[in-house]
């Protein structure tokens, strides 16, 4: 992209942008997008509509459903693009994490949730390794599941002190309601109440198609590993610090951390309807 524009929109290549954002998939979709409205310039602007139509296209369609759990490829009733494949996205040799000090998995009974802040999967992922941070998986935008490191091998770097004992996963949601011109199609406004704060404020939701994911993803985490199906609640939703540091089951960032906001509050009511119905 031109350097004058780059600067104009407030782009920042290395912050979470392909490193050659001229061949592969991401390139053949915004030109494809370009042609068909015909909007390509001699700068070649690519500006909140192109981006996002580009959003609406997986960029490594998937092609199997499993998960590689113990280094062992494990069916779920979902499509995800592992690292292991030549698209996927791999924190194995960047990005910040550990192997886990007991691999059997018996140790992890967490599961946290975050948002990402970020328009696409690929960029929280490139804004993760700038920040030696990652996660075990990402949720895109349309639903896709990308793993980037073994659920019980590998201690991620996303929540402090319950990293060792936990699954991380980042769901795609740019948050802040000005980056809905980002979007395709726009994502719902919601007003809620402040996590760890008084009165209310305004943020993107997550597509319905994420919520159906993210349900979908922890019931596989919960049948497989020793993750029960419960939620932080003292007999109303929890929206503050669990007072208890030894909480097993699903959890948001906030609840681990004092100064997050994340995931927010509209996960929850999907969450407990699916876990009522198993009870």
């Amino acid at each position: 992209m031109n350097p004058h524009y780059q600067a104009r929109l407030g782009w920042r290549v290395p912050h979470g942008w392909p490193t050659d954002v001229g061949a592969g998939n991401f390139a053949i979709h915004v030109a494809h997008f370009q042609r068909e409205h015909g909007r390509l310039t001699v700068d070649g602007i690519l500006g909140p509509k192109t981006w996002a139509a580009v959003q609406g296209c997986t960029w490594c369609p998937p092609t199997q459903d499993a998960l590689i759990i113990g280094n062992k490829r494990v069916p779920v009733p979902f499509p995800v693009v592992t690292w292991e494949r030549p698209d996927g996205l791999s924190f194995h040799d960047q990005g910040g994490w550990r192997r886990r000090r007991d691999p059997s998995g018996k140790a992890v009974n967490l599961f946290v949730l975050h948002w990402d802040g970020c328009t696409s999967a690929h960029q929280c992922f490139h804004v993760l390794v700038e920040r030696g941070l990652s996660v075990h998986l990402l949720v895109d935008g349309d639903g896709t599941v990308y793993q980037t490191l073994d659920l019980l091998e590998a201690s991620a770097w996303h929540a402090g002190r319950v990293n060792e004992r936990s699954i991380g996963v980042e769901i795609q949601n740019p948050v802040k309601l000005h980056r809905n011109q980002w979007q395709d199609p726009p994502r719902d406004v919601v007003e809620e109440e402040r996590v760890h704060g008084s009165g209310s404020w305004q943020h993107l939701d997550f597509y319905e198609v994420q919520k159906h994911r993210i349900v979908q993803l922890a019931e596989v985490l919960c049948e497989l590993l020793p993750i029960p199906r419960k939620l932080p609640m003292d007999g109303n939703r929890v929206s503050r610090s669990l007072s208890s540091p030894r909480f097993h089951g699903v959890c948001g960032h906030y609840h681990v951390s004092p100064t997050k906001p994340d995931p927010g509050l509209t996960l929850w009511p999907a969450f407990e309807r699916r876990f009522l119905e198993r009870t």
